[in-house]
């Protein structure tokens, strides 16, 4: 409909048969696709497996008093649980139990691993998270490797270069499909995926790239990577070592326990 109107002369108005051909030719032509620019970057995977601390780090000063203070408050407040619904035919034995809490002892923080300096195990550093490591080529870096065209995704070429680093007897956990971090080195850009180590033997099988491999805290990665990728785990990496100088402004859990002492004793005055 609207060809043929634009190709009906308007009345009162010369024939102009090159302007309605052109307008015609701009109505129903169809655009051309432009060809997508090529991707100059070379696309490469990488993984970050981490083993988190299986032991709680030990408690700052001021964590443990507040602690104290708390369990020495609650104690105030407690009713005593009556014995009858606890052990209702006197069987249980008291004593014993309270004579196996005194005798308890924690197994040490420090192992033997942390002693003799064993990097390559896992029973070490328990209070810190450790981040698997691998020296190739003389340099130390997080497992990876090249992304071919016909890899479906990242996260599988992330997951096979690991496999074809270390042993499969390792079992890990992938967390999500998004890459939490990439660096770049001249042309090349790298992704990394994180991953939790669960369990299993961490044994090389690329011998002829892979020299070493070590479990290396955070502070370890800062001083054995190169600049650009020291620069990413510094901002994406945990780290819990303890802070020897925590600043309090002043001491609040004094003064919080003051306010409720005080608190407590003018509610005990009421009743």
């Amino acid at each position: 409909r609207c060809a043929a109107r634009l190709m009906q002369p308007r009345q009162g108005a010369s024939d102009a048969p090159g302007l309605r051909r052109r307008a015609c030719v701009r109505l129903f032509s169809v655009k051309q696709k432009e060809e997508p620019e090529e991707y100059k970057w070379k696309v490469s995977a990488g993984i970050i497996v981490e083993r988190v601390p299986p032991v709680m780090p030990p408690f700052e000063p001021w964590e443990k008093e507040y602690y104290e203070w708390m369990e020495e408050r609650q104690d105030k407040r407690r009713r005593p649980f009556p014995k009858e619904f606890h052990d209702p035919y006197g069987e249980f034995d008291y004593a014993a139990e309270q004579q196996a809490i005194d005798e308890y002892e924690p197994a040490p923080v420090v192992t033997e691993e942390d002693k003799s300096n064993n990097t390559k195990s896992t029973n070490r550093r328990l209070c810190e998270h450790l981040y698997l490591i691998a020296k190739k080529n003389g340099v130390w870096q997080f497992p990876s490797g090249p992304h071919p065209d016909q890899q479906p995704s990242l996260r599988q070429s992330a997951n096979i270069h690991l496999l074809g680093t270390f042993s499969e007897d390792m079992d890990h956990f992938i967390l999500g499909n998004c890459p939490i971090g990439h660096i770049e080195e001249g042309e090349e850009r790298t992704f990394f995926y994180h991953s939790l180590y669960v369990s299993g033997d961490i044994k090389v099988v690329d011998n002829k790239e892979t020299e070493d491999f070590m479990w290396a805290t955070k502070e370890e990665l800062l001083e054995l990577f190169p600049e650009n990728t020291a620069k990413l785990c510094d901002d994406i990496l945990i780290s819990l070592k303890t802070k020897n100088q925590w600043i309090y402004g002043g001491e609040p859990q004094e003064c919080a326990r003051a306010v409720s002492e005080r608190a407590y004793e003018a509610a005990k005055k009421k009743e």
